[in-house]
């Protein structure tokens, strides 16, 4: 079973790959990554297993390169595959107009589509979706976020749901690494030692608008009136991190608040097993794969009260409005002044992100969808 993976590009939290990689590495498929945007392996930014996949560049200057275009049809009128997996909005809707008639085509939804995506994302996603022979989204929330037009593009027995994974494998190692002294990582301030004495929050994710991390730094802010010695880390990076870094100024937050920038995966999952809570004040999220990391190192989560996080925390987690720094603030004093409260809930929030979020579950279960329809169409 031959199976192209159509991504825009390959990236630190590009969960997607991740997939493609696990799915080549452990079932029987021969996976092939395409990448819409990357010229060459040398410019992706984390490291990748060329013994489990094949990765094809196409070198796309632009959204709409006709050279990357000719190269993208071609490759998947080629005959080498028995079925195109899609993701991302333009790229995975060329992809399912320029795919033969008679190459099966899964699709994957990774956000909310109402409150994630503007108009004309939508729109051009919209344009191809009757084209996939499955549309999978990455949560119920994702699912219940279709436009009725959508659902008549897509009809019942098309959708369905399948959760994104954590690499359990990857987090322990990492963890194991980090007690065992190993400092191979890239570690900010020139050190990967990321354990402190201080209690500690932290948060991971792209510092744009929907991750709402100013209700945090807000929060932050009454935290220390009870907890003066916390410390408060944000990891990741993104076009709001200098307006972020003002509030924090403003706010005199300096030597409470650190800003990590991109770090690898390896370090995320040191960070977070050195901290004590992880506070996420998204506005909306797909699945949001941070929170099931954060949760596989035992960390007591503080999360938005949105849908999609009682889905995925179910009830190992504490819930505050994203509006309303305040109830983060309650949430995050109350379990770094009370251990016991903090470790039982990090207890129950590790046990069930690896009973119910293995990635080998969704890579079975990926694989099993892949067959169905890799049978049915011959």
């Amino acid at each position: 079973m031959r199976i192209a993976v159509l991504l825009t590009h390959i990236g630190h939290t590009t969960i997607s790959y991740e997939l493609a990689e696990r799915t080549g590495r452990d079932t029987d498929a021969d996976v092939t990554v395409i990448c819409y945007e990357i010229g060459s392996l040398e410019e992706v930014e984390v490291s990748v297993d060329t013994d489990a996949v094949d990765i094809v560049t196409l070198g796309a200057e632009g959204r709409f390169d006709p050279g990357a275009i000719r190269r993208l049809r071609s490759l998947l009128a080629s005959g080498e595959f028995d079925l195109l997996h899609t993701h991302h909005n333009f790229v995975g809707s060329l992809g399912r107009a320029l795919a033969p008639r008679d190459l099966p085509i899964v699709d994957t939804e990774h956000a909310d589509h109402r409150l994630h995506y503007s108009p004309l994302q939508n729109a051009v996603n919209d344009a191809t979706l009757r084209r996939a022979d499955r549309v999978v989204a990455n949560s119920q929330a994702t699912l219940d976020s279709f436009y009725p037009h959508e659902r008549l593009l897509v009809p019942a027995w098309k959708r369905r749901v399948i959760y994104n994974g954590v690499d359990l494998e990857a987090i322990d190692d990492a963890r194991a690494g980090e007690k065992n002294g190993d400092e191979s990582g890239d570690g900010f301030e020139g050190g990967t030692d990321w354990e402190t004495d201080r209690p500690r929050v932290v948060t991971v994710g792209r510092l744009i608008g929907a991750k709402n991390h100013s209700t945090l730094i807000e929060a932050f802010d009454d935290v220390r009136d009870s907890v003066p010695d916390a410390e408060l880390l944000i990891v990741g990076d993104g076009p709001q991190r200098e307006s972020l870094e003002r509030l924090v100024a403003a706010r005199r937050l300096g030597e409470h608040v650190r800003f990590t920038g991109t770090v690898s995966r390896k370090e995320v999952y040191r960070i977070l097993d050195s901290s004590d809570a992880f506070a996420l004040p998204s506005r909306s999220e797909g699945f949001c794969v941070a929170l099931v990391e954060a949760m596989a190192c035992g960390l007591a989560p503080v999360v938005s009260d949105i849908p999609v996080l009682h889905e995925v925390a179910g009830e190992a987690a504490a819930f505050a409005d994203p509006e309303r720094p305040v109830g983060f603030a309650m949430q995050l004093r109350r379990l770094l002044s009370d251990s016991k409260a903090r470790e039982t809930l990090g207890e129950a929030a590790e046990e069930r992100a690896r009973t119910e979020f293995p990635l080998d579950r969704a890579v079975e279960r990926y694989a099993e969808l892949y067959e169905t329809l890799v049978q049915a169409r011959a």
